[in-house]
């Protein structure tokens, strides 16, 4: 009798044996925007759902196919919430690489429960609605959970959140980041270092095939109200997605009119829809209605031509709309012309105004209700929620913005012909200040000022000092450590305190009145800053110096005066001016807002600029430091960028008007006569007598005996016991 056998499990069986093969078949020549148009479905809960379809989000099409550039190693790409950008970049990704051209994939999500939520909606409804990711699906029960999926050619999925066991220690082909900027941990997880850089050193193994993609609408906030972009698409100095962006080739999307034919920024922000300004939105927002006046204002005017656009051509717009890296241009023709940025991270900004589920109309309501919140309470968290996430630009307090509003800055009413090296006229003293920067860069900062009558100040210098006076590598002298070396310290004696500066008689120049040099910095500096005081009182110079710190406590007098140097239990012999930095401040502050001559202004040269002052000697870098510290509502000054030794020398040297008291002095006209004018001012210096002077160099200090001191013979110690 011939045996039967069951077979119905052979079609199974060869299945699940040729699934494997699926690895090995070379990727299909197709784009990623092409194959997540052929695989990917959407459907949510109670609708048929269908295919992603690129023509409803146009601007995702061009950030979808650079997912598989072989050109860079990452793809950044910042906007707003109802832009499709998590359908296309993370969904449509997915989709592609699962049919098209396989290899481990990874998302982070913000948090754990956000892993979850986004694999049992987003993700879970993917796979089990499209037809073609569904067949890919292993099938067998350990190959699917919460957390991960496994594919039938042997691609694993996995969705974790930010932690150095999620990042570190694994290898991925593609690695996607969604909102970063909502992440704690984004800037340093664990310790371990950015997660950018943890998750971008993932996909190093597979060279040019592996792609990072981070994407986020902006949540760092703006903390520099005097910012300005130095390239059209500079995105602001806030860290997070924005911080990417700006290492990146900077594309923003662009539109053409269909009036004028030129093509204008679909920006972030509302600058297209030209609002009232703030200030009378203000006044009006709580009275108003805001739904007709949100409808009134939905249509944006060509910067142009001046037309109105409707929302009806919005869809228009977007369809013929173009990504522009930075410092490129684009004419009526659609030619292109310009260098673009180069960069291994293409870079992505979208405006909440191009988003295509984003109704104008709505984009102007919600900031209109975010200002009544603020208008009513005095709340901005509506008013940051649409910035962010509607409009998808960094939000800036209003305490910030209204400082801005009212800046006269420094740089917009910079002079011409002011001459370095040189007092002017006007003035009565002169005076500088030293800030000790240390670390790998070691140097003194130096700002000198003349002043003239009721403190109006002139810039005459600005240098580092960065060499001290000891041999170093060949011919050249040691880079200047004011922590580790005490005789450092005299450069400031030779530079400054022995110098003199020209005046507009060229046969007559003023010396030094107030030198005012910082003591806090790196261990070192405090020990070295007094023994230097010691020395240059020493040589009869104490009269022109003063020791400066600021104080800790917010209430601290402007400036007191303490005994300091003693050893323990003694009283000190250096004299320390010990001061409040936000009062100081706030003088400075008042001087640089001022928009004429008078009492207190700064009068600042233009900056050198490579084209419009070639022959300038400030560099911008001057008042980028200038505007590096702003007021907080609590009255105290914080630092808003990296550098701000402008502001900071500027804020010493009121320290050492106040010590001379030269504000309050009432009448100019008596005076001492080191604040005399230049032709009676005893700080005035013939230039023979100084061209004399340093000829008299000590070329070696004259030996001297050295006195021995004999120490006391010790009192004999007296026993309890009689010594026989």
């Amino acid at each position: 009798m011939t045996p039967t056998y069951d077979r119905s499990h052979y079609p199974r069986a060869l299945s699940d044996a040729c699934s494997g093969f699926g690895a090995l078949k070379p990727p299909n020549r197709v784009s990623v925007s092409e194959g997540a148009q052929a695989n990917l479905k959407i459907a949510q809960t109670g609708s048929a759902g269908s295919n992603w379809d690129p023509k409803e989000t146009p601007y995702m099409v061009h950030p979808v196919d650079a997912l598989a550039s072989r050109q860079h190693e990452a793809v950044v790409f910042v906007g707003p919430a109802r832009t499709g950008k998590t359908a296309g970049l993370l969904l449509g990704w997915m989709s592609h690489a699962v049919v098209n051209d396989p290899g481990d994939m990874l998302f982070i999500q913000m948090s754990k429960d956000k892993a979850r939520e986004f694999s049992k909606t987003d993700v879970g409804r993917a796979l089990r609605n499209s037809p073609k990711l569904k067949a890919m699906r292993s099938g067998r029960r350990d190959d699917s959970n919460t957390f991960d999926e496994m594919f039938r050619h042997g691609m694993w999925l996995r969705i974790a959140w930010p932690t150095v066991g999620n990042v570190s220690g694994s290898t991925y082909r593609y690695v996607a980041i969604t909102d970063i900027d909502r992440m704690e941990n984004a800037e340093n997880v664990d310790g371990e270092g950015p997660l950018f850089d943890l998750a971008k050193k993932r996909t190093t193994t597979f060279l040019s095939r592996g792609m990072c993609l981070v994407e986020s609408s902006p949540g760092k906030p703006l903390e520099d109200p005097s910012w300005k972009a130095a390239t059209p698409h500079e995105a602001p100095p806030t860290g997070g997605i924005c911080n990417l962006y700006n290492r990146s080739d900077r594309h923003r999307w662009y539109w053409q009119c269909p009036d004028c034919f030129d093509h204008f920024e679909a920006a972030p922000g509302l600058g297209l829809f030209h609002l009232p300004s703030e200030a009378e939105l203000l006044e009006d927002v709580r009275t108003v209605d805001i739904p007709a006046m949100a409808a009134h204002y939905a249509r944006i005017i060509c910067p142009h031509c001046g037309s109105v656009l409707q929302p009806k051509v919005k869809s228009h717009l977007n369809a013929g709309g173009i990504w522009l890296p930075d410092n490129v241009r684009i004419n009526r023709d659609r030619e292109i012309t310009g260098t673009p940025m180069s960069s291994t991270i293409r870079g992505y900004w979208l405006g909440g105004v191009a988003a295509t589920y984003q109704p104008w109309k709505s984009l102007v309501e919600q900031y209109l209700y975010g200002l009544r919140d603020y208008a009513l309470t005095g709340s901005e968290e509506k008013l940051k929620t649409t910035t962010n996430t509607d409009q998808g630009l960094p939000y800036m307090s209003r305490h910030l913005a209204e400082t801005k509003a009212g800046q006269n800055r420094p740089a917009d009413r910079a002079e011409d012909g002011m001459v370095r090296y040189q007092a002017p006229a006007e003035t009565r003293m002169l005076q500088a200040a030293v800030d000790v920067q240390g670390g790998v860069n070691s140097r003194f900062v130096v700002q000198i000022h003349a002043v003239g009558v009721h403190q109006e100040q002139w810039l005459v210098d600005r240098f580092e000092i960065k060499l001290s006076k000891r041999p170093g590598m060949g011919q050249e002298f040691a880079p200047i450590d004011p922590a580790s070396y005490p005789e450092d310290w005299d450069v400031l004696t030779e530079k400054l305190l022995g110098a003199t500066w020209k005046t507009p008689d060229p046969n007559r120049e003023i010396k030094l009145r107030m030198l005012t040099v910082d003591t806090g910095g790196e261990d070192g500096v405090t020990h070295n800053a007094y023994a230097w005081y010691r020395r240059v009182r020493k040589a009869g110079q104490a009269h022109r110096v003063t020791l400066y710190k600021g104080a800790s406590e917010p209430k601290a007098p402007i400036i007191r005066e303490t005994m300091v140097g003693g050893r323990k239990g003694t009283k000190g012999d250096v004299p320390l001016l010990v001061c409040n930095p936000n009062l100081l401040s706030d003088m400075v502050s008042t001087g640089l807002k001022r928009g004429t001559p008078g009492p207190g202004y700064y009068h600042f040269p233009k900056a050198k600029h490579p084209t419009l002052n070639p022959d300038g000697w400030l560099p911008q870098a001057f008042y980028d430091e200038l505007d590096a510290e702003v007021r907080a509502k609590n009255g105290t000054w914080q630092q808003v960028r990296k550098r701000n030794e402008s502001f900071d020398l500027c804020r010493m040297m009121m320290a050492g008007l106040l010590r001379l008291q030269v504000d309050k002095v009432k009448d100019w006209n008596v005076v001492p006569a080191w604040l005399a004018p230049l032709d009676k001012n005893s700080e005035i210096v013939a230039r023979e007598d100084r061209q004399a002077a340093q000829a008299n160099v000590v070329i070696a200090e004259a030996p001297q005996d050295v006195r021995v001191v004999q120490p006391r013979p010790r009192r004999p110690r007296r026993h309890a016991y009689a010594q026989l």
